[in-house]
């Protein structure tokens, strides 16, 4: 895009202020906001000075080489020249700067750019940035008046001639260790003894001979430790006594790869060993590997254990993507296996553990089902059996309740059965006397005595509560009930006389409100079907007993977005209770649920702390923790946090709320809730606590750099951001605890160890902590009549109350996985070190873009002939790519991935204002190969890989609001990045198109340093164009049809496509990369099928490529079909493209028909659909031979398809036509319409025509590449 002017500028802020009306300009900007953001202090430039000096004293020649770029000779003019040098920044006074503003309304508006008279000229070896040279980018010498770039440490990188290559190939050994030592104070030593789901599978682990993991990263993690073990064996050597583990992918026939290793012979029958095989899978995996399982009995010398957990992310009936357990899928596939396998269900953590135990000791072949994703996701302590410890059998039935029941609840023993457990014992007693409840811990295991035996003499009736899908009427428990109540042991007794399905959605998890009311209802209801549905609805008003009542637990709450550095603090506060309980007397349970989609990333931790040890009828946290059960609610990270979710209503009465708010002051709070919150807030008599974690740290780590004596540079993470978790953790314990000062620091020495709090300890941080907290006093009254003060709040979208639990961690996205993977500052030095040791870093020197997943390969552009006058206002091109020395082969109707370049002249411009040294060398982790660095300049990243003159999406402002030092710009920031700023968003990114550069520009106290630039502006992705060739007839070269994109905002800023600006602009001689995308515009398989070709304007590419192919084909004496061609554009002496080579295929007998549209050459505007509509008895011919051989024979179209007996089977494949459409969207329902009116006009009727078309698209002969 082009380079923006400060007048366009001022014009782009005073739209933007004009769009924000909030009344009475209370939120209009003081001149003091466009102060410059950064000063350079006698220090830095002293620093600078000094440096400048000794790099004068002696000549220093460099090379900067990259993986990706090589060093050649260059001639290109510098742009940059004035980066370096100058007498000083000029800033325009500010009033000069706000004139236009004022005239229009309050609003940000962007800084002048800084005059920088006179440049020095540049020194040293010129670069090279992608074959173009680019003289003086190397080797700059520095202003010493410039402004230095707000980074962290403010330095002269290409000055800097140490070589510090500890991070050349990955992070150094001791940033490693700092990594996994904070990872340690934070949450521990990993350990999978925590989890259910982590002992299941190191149970399976020690007894298993083989284990099968299917595909552990969907699943939790369940499997991983097994993959984790194998591997580190194999790394070592160690085989003897391990199992083989296998790591799978979930499909159709998944278990035939088992069945497979379980039937191969190892040796003669006397000299094999028992096999003991393993399956680790979820709701999915045993799902397809259910009939594949169905017709295995077994072996004579193996042992089949599945280890099935019920979590699954989107059941069938759900709205959205979840996780839940779907037993509908489970059980289902359960009552599918052959009888040699036995069938367990657990429902607890522990529980879980001890049947994962008991599935090796067992005789026959296993599947045991448990709670994957609550219960096998909770954390906390666990009683796992050794390797060969006996467990006991599991009963087949667990009765819970009143031996005097007259109804009884069957649940599969699972999520469900826990949770009704749970309930039950809370509800009255009249209710407990009459309902009770029978967990069934095993299918097809049981007969009608175990079942007799367990039910009580006065039962009446059972209610069989089961997830069915596909609408059943009952479930398979549902049919095994029946048939044992009405079989033997029944036969003379009428108890029970009454058998009822209770019928769930797959995933369908039930509330503690819901299930009180299920219960109540059943108790009530001895003899009579209930209607689930009305239940449920009825539930929906109720409230229900205290869950945790009976045992006086407790719960903890935290709310967090999951990049935050606090995000921790749920995991460090339930280690700090679970390790020193002998201290607290507290036994601490967690649960996290993710958000992978909301904000970024949200995360609800909830911790029940209890007096008492876990037992088997405790809630399920997911239960317990609903609604109106936290004594304490930690919200980090308010502003985003609080934009998605309304979490005050899991606040008991009278508890408390920690607000962690980074930048925010106590008497912000007010204007920062909702009106929703402060009545919900009021209603609960909630304490609000406020603490700025972030500033704690900063405090911290500023008294600790600067007792360190100078060593320490101001910037130096001396104490890591990951502290605030620890000073969010003071507050906790210190409201959970009742305890304070040196109390709270003995017991966090304990808890803390050796973590990096600062030059005072611990103590220095619970004082620094307790210190920051302050209450936030606010008037019940007041809050409980808060009503919205926008229309924007007014309007916003109700928030849920609960999670959205849709991730089992925080999002693996590819730029944040590994343990460093930020990109780092780094000097010339690395990349030198990396060539001249290219062996021992593995420096990959021949790979044109490491960075990309496809495969690349660079073209020379031969020829960039402009099809249209030069007068004409649109710029269409015609332009030839040398292939020649490469391996690259392209089919007709694929389409090329040009990977642009931004402009040259705008990237130094900006690199300019923004006080970057564009030859600063960037070492980033690779996207595409794990442990992999690749190393650029500034000038090349911001050239060649980020796509700065793009528009950003909301979270760039949202994360420029975090950085912002001007408080009227973070308020701006944070205002449009909100829900309430969605028109204003919309009017910056969709009518004045602002890209990343123009928003930087705009917000001129919110700095990014290159490291952060980078991980906030998305990469350029490549723009595809059809190839307007065929290989076969042009040889080592690649044609493309292209029009330029330019357009101006309302405001009168020029702006311009990126790649097709990049591509106008190239000379013959240029290099350029490219990629190959695949296309649904291919030939015919026969060459003799017909083709009817729709182009509009540039749409016409492909089908140049079509004609090539068939005239080269001709031309070679191969019989080919008709071609059909229809062209559309304004003006048949401007656009009428390739018109000379379409008028000679014609000639020559290539182009059958040719219908062209020029829309403006006549008063009348003609379409190229009106064309069609004209040719329909021709097209009619190819598109429906059929028709057209009824007809031949003496038949009538209308007579005959009365009896559908029309079939174009009996038609010869290579009579049958094509058509393809390419170009804009808005004429396809236009030729839709033409071509079905050509067949009524053939005799068919419009359903029968609109069938005819249907099938076409079926069989892919009427083909759209429309945009």
């Amino acid at each position: 895009m082009a380079a923006t002017s400060s007048q366009s500028l001022y014009q782009s802020a005073a739209i933007f202020a004009g769009g924000l009306a909030i009344g009475a300009g209370t939120l209009a900007l003081s001149r003091a906001a466009f102060a410059p953001a950064h000063k350079s202090n006698k220090s830095i430039k002293r620093k600078v000075s000094d440096a400048k000096l000794k790099s004068s004293s002696s000549t220093t020649t460099t090379t900067t080489t990259t993986s990706a770029v090589t060093s050649k000779d260059n001639d290109i003019a510098t742009p940059l020249a004035g980066i370096a040098t100058g007498a000083g920044r000029v800033d325009p006074p500010a009033s000069k700067q706000l004139d236009e503003v004022d005239a229009k309304g309050a609003g940000p508006a962007p800084p002048a750019k800084p005059e920088l008279p006179g440049h020095v000229a540049p020194n040293g070896v010129d670069a090279t940035a992608g074959g173009q040279k680019l003289t003086g980018l190397v080797n700059a010498q520095p202003d010493n008046n410039a402004v230095p770039e707000p980074a962290t440490v403010n330095r002269a990188n290409h000055l800097d001639a140490r070589m510090d290559l500890g991070i050349v190939n990955g992070p150094s050994d001791a940033q490693v260790a700092a990594k996994i030592a904070a990872q340690s104070w934070l949450l521990g030593v990993p350990s999978h003894k925590l989890t259910s789901t982590g002992a299941i599978d190191s149970i399976a682990y020690a007894n298993s001979t083989a284990i099968f993991s299917y595909e552990s990263n969907a699943n939790g993690g369940f499997g991983s430790y097994s993959e984790k073990e194998a591997q580190h064996a194999a790394e070592n050597g160690w085989f003897q006594g391990r199992p083989s583990v296998f790591k799978m992918q979930t499909r159709s026939g998944a278990a035939n790869a088992i069945i497979g290793y379980l039937n191969a012979k190892s040796g003669s029958s006397s000299t094999q060993t028992a096999k003991v095989v393993t399956a680790l899978t979820n709701a999915a995996g045993f799902a397809a590997m259910a009939p594949a399982l169905a017709s295995y009995h077994g072996s004579d010398n193996a042992k089949l254990v599945l280890q099935v957990s019920a979590a699954s992310h989107l059941t069938e009936e759900a709205e959205e993507l979840s996780i839940s357990n779907d037993y509908a899928s489970v059980l289902s596939a359960a009552a599918a296996l052959a009888d040699s396998f036995e069938v367990i269900l657990s429902a607890t953590r522990q529980e879980a553990v001890d049947f994962a135990q008991y599935a090796y000791q067992s005789n026959k072949n296993v599947v045991h089902i448990f709670d994957g994703a609550f219960a096998g996701r909770e954390v906390g302590a666990l009683t796992i059996p050794t390797k060969g410890q006996k467990v006991d059998v599991p009963e087949p039935f667990l009765f819970t309740g009143s031996p005097k029941a007259q109804t009884v609840l069957v649940v599969p023993s699972g999520s469900h059965s826990q949770a009704a457990r749970a309930v039950l014992v809370t509800l009255p007693a009249a209710v407990r006397h009459n309902v009770a409840l029978l967990s069934v811990r095993s299918l097809g295991n049981w007969d009608e005595a175990d079942l007799r035996k367990v039910l009580p003499k006065t039962v009446e009736s059972l209610h069989v509560l089961e997830e069915v899908s596909g609408g059943a009427s009952s479930g398979q428990l549902y049919e095994d009930i029946v048939s044992a109540v009405f079989g033997g042991e029944f036969a003379d007794s009428d108890v029970p006389s009454h058998v009822f399905p209770v019928v769930l959605a797959p995933g369908h998890d039930l509330t503690a409100a819901e299930l009180n009311k299920l219960l109540e209802t059943l108790s009530g209801a001895h003899k009579s079907a209930l209607k689930v549905q009305d239940v449920l609805d009825e539930a929906a008003d109720e409230n229900h007993a205290d869950l945790l009542a009976l045992s006086g637990a407790s719960v903890v709450t935290f709310f967090d977005s999951e990049t935050s550095s606090t995000a921790p603090l749920a995991q460090l506060t339930a280690r700090a209770i679970r390790d020193r309980g002998v201290d607290t007397q507290l036994h601490a349970r967690l649960l996290s649920r993710y958000d992978n989609f909301e904000a970024s990333g949200i995360v609800r931790s909830d911790i029940i702390l209890s007096s008492r040890p876990e037992s088997a009828a405790d809630a399920p946290i997911v239960l317990a923790a609903e609604e109106n059960a936290a004594k304490l609610l930690v919200v980090s990270d308010p502003a985003t946090t609080l934009r998605s979710y309304a979490p005050f209503q899991s606040l008991v009465k009278g508890g408390t709320v920690i607000f962690n708010t980074p930048g925010w002051e106590v008497a912000e709070l007010d204007s920062k809730l909702r009106a929703e919150d402060k009545r919900v807030l009021a209603q609960k008599s909630a304490r609000l606590l406020l603490i700025d974690a972030a500033a704690v740290v900063d405090k911290l780590n500023t008294k600790t750099a600067n007792a360190s004596g100078g060593k320490a540079k101001v910037g130096d993470n001396v104490v890591p951001t990951e502290i605030a978790a620890a000073v969010l953790l003071v507050a906790v314990l210190r409201v959970q605890l009742n305890t304070s000062g040196a109390a709270l620091a003995a017991f966090l020495k304990r808890v803390l160890g050796t973590a990096p709090v600062g030059i005072d300890g611990v103590e220095g941080l619970v004082a620094a902590a307790e210190a920051a907290i302050q209450l936030h006093a606010f008037s019940d009254d007041e809050w409980s009549k808060a009503e919205p003060v926008s229309e924007a709040e007014e309007n916003a979208p109700l928030r849920p109350t609960q999670i959205r639990y849709n991730g089992f961690g925080s999002n693996p996205d590819a730029a944040t996985v590994g343990v460093e993977v930020a990109p780092t500052r780094s000097t010339w030095a690395q990349s030198a070190w990396q060539h001249l040791f290219s062996e021992a870093y593995e420096t990959d020197a021949s790979s044109l873009r490491p960075d990309l997943p496809e495969q690349t390969w660079v073209v020379e552009v031969t020829e960039n002939r402009r099809l249209t006058p030069v007068d004409y206002d649109r710029n269409v091109f015609h332009m030839e790519l040398s292939t020649k020395g490469t391996d690259l082969k392209y089919e007709v109707g694929e389409a090329l991935g040009v990977h642009g370049w931004n402009d040259e002249q705008e990237v130094a411009d900006f690199i300019k204002w923004a006080g970057f040294d564009a030859d600063e060398v960037v070492n980033a982790p690779s996207l595409t190969q794990a442990g992999k660095h690749e190393s650029r300049t500034v000038f090349q990243t911001l050239q060649q890989n980020l796509d700065i003159f793009g528009k950003p999406p909301k979270r760039f402002y949202e994360e420029l609001g975090k950085l912002a030092t001007n408080r009227d710009e973070a308020r701006w920031l944070r205002f449009i990045s909100s829900a309430e700023g969605s028109s204003t968003f919309k009017k910056l990114s969709e009518i004045e198109t602002v890209t990343y550069a123009d928003v930087l520009r705009m917000f001129p106290s919110a700095r990014l340093p290159i490291d952060q630039l980078i991980n906030l502006v998305e990469p350029i992705k490549p723009r595809h164009y059809s190839i307007a060739s065929a290989q076969s007839a042009v040889g080592e070269s690649i044609h493309l049809l292209i029009v330029t994109v330019d357009w101006k905002t309302p405001s009168g800023s020029p702006r311009y496509g990126q790649c097709t600006r990049y591509l106008s602009e190239l000379k013959p001689g240029a290099k350029v990369t490219v990629s190959l995308k695949p296309s649904v515009m291919k030939l015919p398989p026969i060459d003799t099928q017909p083709i009817i070709m729709a182009g509009l304007g540039t749409g016409a590419a492909p089908f140049r490529a079509f004609i090539q192919a068939r005239a080269h084909k001709k031309a070679q004496g191969i019989e080919v079909g008709p071609l059909v061609y229809y062209f559309g554009s304004r003006y048949r002496s401007s656009e009428y493209l390739y018109g000379e080579e379409l008028e000679a295929y014609t000639q020559d007998g290539v182009i059958e028909h040719m219908g062209l549209a020029f829309s403006r050459d006549t008063s009348k505007k003609v379409y190229i659909q009106h064309k069609i509509l004209e040719d329909g008895d021709l097209l009619t011919k190819y598109l429906g031979p059929e028709i057209e051989k009824l007809e031949a024979a003496g038949g009538k179209a209308e007579v005959v398809l009365q009896d559908g007996l029309i079939n174009d089977e009996d038609v010869e494949d290579g009579k049958k036509g094509y058509f393809f459409v390419c170009g804009p969207t808005w004429p396809v329902p236009d030729i839709h319409e033409a071509l079905v009116g050509a067949f009524v006009k053939k005799g068919l009727t419009k359903d029968q025509a609109e069938k005819k078309m249907e099938a076409l698209k079926e069989d892919e002969r009427y083909v759209l590449e429309v945009y």
